[in-house]
């Protein structure tokens, strides 16, 4: 028994061996100090796997936990790609983008230096994260233990009743005259923060993302001076709970079940999960909420979490609370006695997180009533249901479109437990924002040459981009962030020209002809600029979609024109004209908030969203949930 168990560890040690991310350090260790500026730190990793691609990812430890949690902020994202290296600009290179600095194959090393563009302004912890392509990780940690400047804000945050310190509350300051300038803090285990800020006037609040019995501090202004500021911010304890239980039709508890509850007086969404029993709490304050228990409240709110085949019975609950109470919801787990089940694709490739909808009407009420899921990675989808017609299966997914608007209408699931076969096939829909160009060598095409888009003011997987070149020495990203993106190629050898483009990115630009000529030669012709042309009509996914309040209808003029936009029952029939003008060309926003022609709110379910312009119509699926 003891051998088979050896062997059983030697096979699991050689299998994770073969594909695993290994031996991530930071300045050759799995925990370092930063106690000075400026600093360099050595990301280095053995990926085994030559060619492989890491996802790079750095959190804040909010919670002091050494562990990436739902409470954790994601600083900044980078991708690393073995025998991809950094890509600079001589004129000016901390605008550079972070790559692979060792030839090795299976071996990938890169250095970030730690300054004032990447840094903390207090004690923190950062957790540094390697994920590779399949989906194995490894971690360090980051300590930042820097002395403060002259100019600095500590003190205390404190429960307001019995004064007693808060540990693992979080703190951030607002800078008045730069609002987008935001700078943070966690307390430590006597409830002290301390953080490094430059004079002036500046906005603090304090929260506590672990413990929800406690209001957000309101928000206290703070002048700071050339010398530092002590101040104590103030936790009240909420006034009201929500709390209950959640658990399966059999009895069982359902752990993990995230529980939204909205704020209907200053649409706030808060969120918690039942714990290992099944159980949930949540603070509250006087005032109208409703409270949301379903597999799409999940997803929108960051939580993957949710038990296939099973719905929430309610999965909408509304209430009111005048003064200090508890208020009681469980939430029953129910499994569908009957599925629609097909695959979603894109040009044949299996298409994950399409948002699949079934549409029934209740023959009482007359009113829809509404069946979701989502598509798995292979793109199958299982839509539960219950035994009655379903009017009309429906599927949308950002970035895509299903040709025609197909609709599948008028499944009978009235004697049938399971159907198959009702597949969506999408098409992609014009880009709302790109960057493409060519690369050449010896004025002939470069084929297969990495070309790199990175954007470092976010922090997603979609803000660092790797491509290569087609055997014509094209290429092309679809961008979906707006902000400031740096292009660049990256050949060994070679020296390009440009090294570097840098372009601002907003909805319904698009920038080709960013070509690069690749030489070994440096080059200081004059710098090219690209041609911007702006993007073709496009209707974009309204989000939130579905919505509980108002949505917001996102779309591109090529040239100004009169627009039309009408919502339009699944019948075809309208119910509310959102807008009839005449409009500038470029980028555009409408607020619907469910209203019909006479401003009366109209009844929950799926509707359609119908543009015209000029000669073309768009037409998307729209969801509201009261």
């Amino acid at each position: 028994m003891i051998r088979k168990s050896v062997m059983l560890l030697i096979i699991l040690f050689v299998i994770l061996g073969k594909n695993a991310v290994a031996d991530f350090t930071i300045n050759n260790s799995d925990h370092y100090t930063v106690v000075t500026l400026p600093d360099k730190i050595v990301l280095s990793s053995d990926t085994v796997s030559p060619g492989n691609t890491l996802a790079c990812e750095i959190f804040l430890d909010v919670n002091s936990n050494k562990l990436i949690d739902t409470f954790d902020q994601r600083l900044a994202f980078y991708r690393l790609q073995d025998g991809l290296g950094w890509i600079r600009d001589l004129e000016c290179p901390d605008e550079g983008i972070p790559g692979d600095e060792t030839p090795k194959d299976g071996i990938i090393r890169t250095t970030l230096t730690l300054d004032d563009a990447l840094r903390a302004y207090s004690m923190q912890t950062w957790i540094i994260r390697l994920t590779d392509q399949k989906d194995f990780t490894d971690t360090a940690i980051l300590e930042w233990k820097l002395p403060l400047s002259r100019s600095f804000v500590k003190g205390v945050v404190l429960d307001e009743e019995n004064k007693l310190p808060l540990s693992h509350a979080f703190v951030t300051f607002h800078s008045a005259d730069y609002p987008d300038l935001v700078r943070s803090a966690a307390t430590n285990t006597d409830g002290v923060f301390a953080v490094e800020l430059f004079p002036g006037r500046w906005i603090a609040s304090a929260s506590t993302p672990q413990d929800n019995r406690y209001r957000k501090a309101a928000d206290v202004v703070v002048d700071v001076a050339r010398t530092g500021v002590n101040i104590n911010l103030y936790l009240k304890k909420h006034t009201a709970f929500l709390e209950g239980f959640v658990c399966f039709d059999n009895g069982e508890p359902a752990e993990n079940v995230l529980i939204a509850v909205q704020n209907k007086n200053n649409f706030e969404i808060n969120q918690t999960q039942t714990d290992e029993e099944g159980r949930y709490k949540i603070g509250i304050e006087a005032g109208n909420y409703t409270v949301m228990v379903s597999q799409y409240a999940s997803i929108y709110l960051g939580s993957h979490y949710w038990p296939e085949g099973f719905y929430a019975q309610p999965s909408v609950v509304r209430f009111s609370v005048s003064s200090a109470k508890v208020v009681k919801k469980d939430f029953l787990l129910k499994s569908y006695p009957a599925f629609i089940q097909g695959v979603c694709t894109q040009n044949g490739a299996p298409l994950e997180d399409v948002l699949v909808q079934g549409i029934a009407v209740d023959p009482q009420s007359g009113e829809q009533m509404l069946y979701q899921t989502f598509s798995r990675a292979d793109g199958t989808f299982s839509l539960g249901v219950d035994r009655r017609l379903i009017t009309s299966v429906v599927a949308q997914k950002e970035g895509g479109y299903v040709a025609d608007h197909a609709t599948f209408w008028n499944i009978d699931m009235r004697k049938k437990s399971l159907v198959l076969g009702y597949d969506f096939n999408f098409g992609k829909s014009a880009s709302l924002m790109s960057l493409s160009g060519v690369v050449t060598r010896n004025s002939q095409p470069a084929g297969n040459v990495f070309v790199v888009a990175f954007n470092s003011d976010n922090q997603s997987p979609e803000s660092h981009l790797i491509t290569k070149t087609d055997k014509t020495g094209a290429f092309y990203f679809d961008i979906k962030q707006a902000g400031d993106w740096k292009i660049g190629v990256c050949e060994n050898d070679y020296n390009s020209h440009p090294m570097m483009y840098y372009q601002y990115m907003t909805p319904g630009m698009n920038y080709r002809d960013l070509d690069f000529t690749l030489s070994r030669e440096s080059n200081n012709d004059e710098l090219p600029e690209g041609e911007l042309q702006l993007a073709e009509f496009n209707l974009t996914p309204h989000f939130p979609n579905p919505f509980y309040d108002e949505t917001i209808i996102d779309f591109v003029l090529p040239k100004s024109s009169y627009t039309q936009i009408d919502v339009l029952n699944m019948n075809g029939d309208e119910v509310a004209s959102i807008l009839s003008d005449e409009l500038a060309g470029g980028f555009q926003k409408v607020r619907w908030n469910g209203a019909d022609h006479q401003g009366n709110i109209i009844a929950n379910g799926v509707y359609l969203c119908r543009i015209k312009y000029r000669e073309k119509t768009a037409i998307q699926p729209i969801t509201l949930l009261r």
